[in-house]
């Protein structure tokens, strides 16, 4: 990885960082190490275009909550939510993309109920489907840019 880049015990306590990889494997272990500072509950909020790497990325966080090694991780985008059992915490990967309805039909749906998981991180695909959502606390935001055929720019911000 180029650019800056977090491992195991890293302080993310900077408000921005911009990172760059060269693969989907470094995609997936920039995932981890950001899971291994993230305290539950927390919500990760996950923009790119289709294919920009979004998954890969959720497969490294569930990687850094210590889950088993045969969970295996595939987008939500039809059923909207997969859950995962770490050994830290549970992940609740959720799809936004097919949600027309902005906040109100994200609410109506009872995905909102993730939130209340005090042992919870909630990452969240597509959160610009949600753009009227009030988050119940600080996100950490992940925008993925697609660059070349390997390569993607990830900022990382607090907000």
């Amino acid at each position: 990885m180029s650019g800056r880049c977090w491992t195991a015990g890293t302080n993310m306590s900077s408000e921005r960082s911009e990172i760059e990889t060269r693969s989907a494997c470094e995609t997936e272990a920039l995932g981890e190490a950001l899971a291994r500072t993230l305290v539950a509950p927390a919500i990760v909020l996950l923009s790119g275009d289709l294919g920009a790497g979004k998954t890969a990325f959720v497969r490294g966080i569930v990687r850094g909550l210590d889950a088993p090694d045969d969970v295996r991780v595939t987008s939500p985008t039809y059923i909207l939510l997969h859950s995962y059992r770490g050994g830290r915490a549970t992940l609740h990967h959720i799809d936004a993309y097919r949600l027309r309805g902005g906040g109100d039909e994200f609410e109506a749906s009872g995905l909102m109920d993730c939130f209340d998981d005090p042992n919870g991180i909630v990452c969240i695909e597509w959160p610009e489907k949600l753009a009227d959502m009030k988050w119940p606390r600080e996100c950490v935001r992940v925008e993925i840019e697609h660059c070349e055929p390997t390569v993607r720019r990830l900022v990382v911000s607090l907000s």
